[in-house]
């Protein structure tokens, strides 16, 4: 554009001095494309939209699809356009999409790629760049957006016998006849008649069908809440395999959550990471039951981030105010000592069950709780079986 330019100045100067009308001529055809070709890329510029549909959240491994919708509302073609699309290492390699496209006048066109998220994270999709220009190559303009969508990639998922730790922890409410009563106004289905079962519970209906005698199933009317409390800053884990220690034990946390949903017992979670999403302290989510809260449970774990410093017991304090009598507290953390048994023991004395995850600890550091009566056990990165 700036050869056309100084150009035309030529021109015109040539044009006034020799007075030609064949020189005029050439100024208006270059002094009218110049002018042509700003309106019609700024126009084309104005009526160019775009819009990226990415899933919010995925599991490790799984491969998702993301699409880039583009959309030409002007009157005028877009002759050409360059899409440059960043992306996490992590995600896709190469980190990067690039295409060049045209898009004729109330045109819309998807472009599709794939992603695999093989580690657990909080990702930036983004920041997406088109560059476009006019018909002649006159010019050219850049468009970027301003705000990358975000996908959190889950904790992987499983087994507590895999890490470790037996499934008869005392977590929640279990199935015992003397802390769970039946509430008739919420049945969960049918099983089998026992010759423990009152005839008041035979559902009839179900009887005749199935041609054996079938008991009404109810949900329990008491459920004793249990809440998952993880440290997860720098100084509560030390040792050349820090990383690895905080990682495992953030994976036992997704674990124990989804034992604990899937034996329909309520959850609550605190921890004292980072969450890059508010670019604060990770809030602590109160007890719920489901599998929404298992969700939301695990998009915290994938989003957590260690922090530099942070002291779970004062949070402890805070989350365990609201939990009931005979409830659970289950501590994952990588630091032992007196100070974490001194912060344990008044949340047992309230009525409190404590269960302490340590991980890799020394005999020490296991033998000292459990000398105050705190329900211990290690987790170790070979997966080795907790010590009793």
């Amino acid at each position: 554009m700036n050869d056309l330019f100084w150009l035309t100045i030529l021109l015109f100067i040539v044009a006034a001095a020799l007075r030609s009308e064949l020189f005029f001529y050439l100024l208006y055809v270059i002094a009218g494309l110049q002018i042509l070709a700003r309106l019609w890329l700024r126009q084309g510029a104005r009526r160019l939209s775009w819009q990226r549909h990415a899933p919010l959240a995925a599991f490790p491994g799984e491969e998702l699809t993301v699409e880039i919708e583009l959309r030409n509302d002007g009157l005028l073609p877009v002759p050409w356009l360059a899409l440059h699309e960043s992306l996490p290492p992590a995600l896709r390699n190469p980190p990067m999409i690039r295409e060049v496209l045209s898009l004729g006048a109330g045109e819309r066109r998807a472009l599709t790629y794939t992603i695999v998220g093989r580690r657990r994270g909080y990702y930036k999709l983004g920041p997406l760049t088109l560059r476009t220009g006019d018909v002649l190559g006159l010019g050219e303009r850049t468009l970027t957006e301003h705000v990358p969508d975000s996908l959190t990639i889950y904790p992987p998922i499983i087994s507590l016998a895999e890490l470790g730790l037996p499934a008869s922890l005392p977590y929640g409410t279990l199935a015992a006849t003397k802390r769970l009563f039946s509430d008739p106004a919420r049945p969960i289905g049918v099983r089998p008649y026992q010759a423990a079962d009152g005839v008041r519970r035979i559902d009839w209906k179900t009887t005749a069908h199935a041609g054996t005698p079938q008991v009404r199933r109810y949900q329990p009317a008491i459920a004793l809440e249990t809440l998952i409390a993880l440290a997860f800053s720098r100084e509560e884990y030390t040792g050349r395999y820090s990383y690895d220690l905080m990682e495992r034990a953030l994976i036992a946390a997704a674990a124990i959550a989804a034992h604990l949903t899937a034996r329909r017992q309520p959850i609550g979670f605190c921890t004292t990471g980072h969450d890059p999403a508010s670019g604060g302290p990770s809030p602590a989510l109160p007890i719920a039951n489901g599998r929404a809260q298992l969700i939301a449970v695990h998009g915290t774990l994938g989003r957590l981030e260690p922090a530099t410093k942070g002291a779970l017991a004062p949070l402890l304090w805070n989350a365990g105010a609201r939990l009931g009598w005979g409830s659970t507290i289950v501590m994952i953390t990588g630091q032992g000592g007196v100070e974490l048994v001194a912060a344990l023991l008044p949340l047992k004395r309230r009525g409190l069950n404590v269960a302490l995850i340590l991980a890799e600890p020394t005999p020490d550091e296991l033998g000292l709780p459990r000398k105050h009566g705190i329900t211990t056990f290690g987790l170790w990165r070979d997966g080795r079986p907790t010590m009793r």
